[in-house]
């Protein structure tokens, strides 16, 4: 009988004894799930309780695909072999991640860092949630200059580099999309980076309304140092769709010319797939056509063979610097450089520019293509047809102004033709004036109830009989 209950009991330990371990290793596992989900979920609270709800990442089906190849990969291990494609320049530098664009069949990553060109680089793929995607890392190296390029992976979102694998890698940037099957632009202009202490608001807008009527629909810009007044032109554009901006967050407080070749690589990719063709132009270059019908009926013209077409320039002297800010209508019609200055040099090919298709050109030099894909070919315009007017400054204090002294050409006078000049101007005034022309809120704009419920100082008004001026120390209007 003590047996029975003794064996009883023992049952009922061992039961016991299980039953803990079991709801233990539950409670265990619950906690894991928990643990798990909350780096990769978010809560939902309900009436009395709240419950985790994963997010799942939604791949949608251009982002299915994964590749083992790399587009080009013998032709690029041929030319960094010979270092073409490389800059040796600011040796300290971090590498940092600019930008990712997905085409449709690679990944380019463009870095910051002159020095890394040719060496080793790991890519790194990252779902929707920024976590890296299981057994997905790629081999590659930096070329051209500072581009990494990369096989797709399915569902990458985001994407890093690692340069060493026993460093953490970059936290990864966003992948913008360029998979486009047909170019969503006919023409678009790469505009050279904007920098220095000069104003720029109205050589934006001047050089955004003269491309606008040659039929350009996209601009892509790259700010390195930018005031939040000329800040403002270029965001108006953002707004309207017809531009793009490039920021640059780098160790140095200031960036300049020396950077000029990572902008002009930025641009090439961010463009391809993007836009059939890109001219490539400094903010004070612009493009004259003298030929039949209109440009891009020539630009359609230009048969399929062929990914750049070169053309000559000429200079036009510059004398004064451009104004800080818009004062009136009568100072901006007196400002206008393509009404200002006429002074002109011959045309020559001394300093040619380019306009190229981006997908089949391989490497950039500044303006113009130094290697192609494909055995495409190189066209240059005649003078007749079109070429570029470059306003040059005189100023011998700024970047290869003393370009007069080596010059022994005579100058002449001359004009852009009579009625696109015309629809020139009439674009950068009402675009300067919807951007710039502002005024104080008037007082008698406000109705009496929140005027008799504030107080004077709170409502930043001004009556209409008062005065008011403009802030020149910061980008508002402020008044008595």
């Amino acid at each position: 009988m003590e047996s029975l209950e003794m064996r009883g009991a023992n049952r009922r330990k061992l039961i016991i004894l299980v039953l803990v371990v079991f709801f233990t290793w539950l409670l265990f596992l619950q906690r894991t799930r928990l643990k798990e989900d909350s780096e990769d979920s978010y809560i939902v609270e309900g009436l009395g309780h709240s419950r985790i709800v994963p997010r799942k990442c939604m791949v949608p089906e251009w982002n299915k695909k994964t590749t083992n190849s790399l587009p080009h990969a013998a032709e690029f291990e041929q030319w960094r072999t010979r270092r073409i494609g490389s800059h040796h320049n600011i040796l300290d530098a971090e590498s940092r991640l600019l930008s990712a664009f997905v085409y449709p069949d690679q990944i380019s990553i463009v870095t910051t860092a002159f020095h890394t060109y040719g060496k080793r680089a790991t890519c790194l793929y990252y779902d929707c949630n920024r976590r890296e995607i299981p057994s997905s890392r790629f081999k590659s190296r930096v070329v051209p200059l500072t581009v990494v390029t990369c096989p797709r992976r399915y569902g990458a979102e985001y994407v890093s580099l690692s340069f060493d694998d026993d460093v953490e890698p970059q936290e990864p940037i966003p992948l913008i999309f360029r998979a486009y099957e047909q170019p969503v632009h006919e023409l678009s202009v790469c505009v050279g980076p904007l920098y220095g202490p000069e104003s720029k608001w109205l050589e934006v807008v001047e050089y955004v309304e003269h491309y606008r009527l040659l039929g350009t629909s996209m601009f892509y810009f790259t700010l390195f140092n930018m005031n939040d007044y000329d800040r403002k032109i270029v965001d108006d554009y953002e707004r309207l769709g017809l531009a793009e901006s490039t920021k640059y967050f780098m160790e140095y407080v200031k960036l300049g010319w020396m950077f000029h070749l990572i902008q002009t690589h930025e641009c090439h990719h961010r463009s391809r797939f993007h836009s059939k063709w890109v001219i490539n132009m400094d903010i004070d270059e612009r493009l004259i056509y003298n030929g039949p019908n209109n440009f891009i009926h020539f630009m359609r013209s230009i048969p399929p063979a062929f990914s750049e077409i070169s053309l000559s320039s000429n200079r036009v002297l510059k004398f004064e610097e451009l104004p800080e800010k818009f004062k009136s209508e009568e100072q901006l019609l007196a400002d206008m450089m393509f009404l200002k200055y006429n002074q002109t040099t011959e045309i020559s090919w001394y300093n040619l520019k380019g306009i190229v298709r981006p997908e089949m050109v391989a490497l950039l030099f500044y303006h113009w293509s130094c290697r192609q894909f494909d055995e495409t070919k190189v066209m240059s315009v005649s003078k007749r047809f079109a070429y570029v007017r470059h306003y040059r400054s005189v100023d011998e204090n700024k970047l290869n102004s003393n370009w007069r002294t080596f010059y022994n050409g005579s100058l002449i006078e001359t004009r852009l033709e009579e009625s696109f000049e015309k629809r020139l101007t009439a674009a950068v005034l009402k675009r300067v004036k919807y951007v710039y022309d502002q005024r104080m809120i008037h007082c008698e704009e406000i109705p009496p109830w929140i005027f008799n419920r504030f107080e004077r100082r709170l409502l930043d008004c001004n009556f209409r009989n008062e005065s008011q001026i403009i802030d020149n120390e910061n980008t508002g209007i402020s008044g008595f």
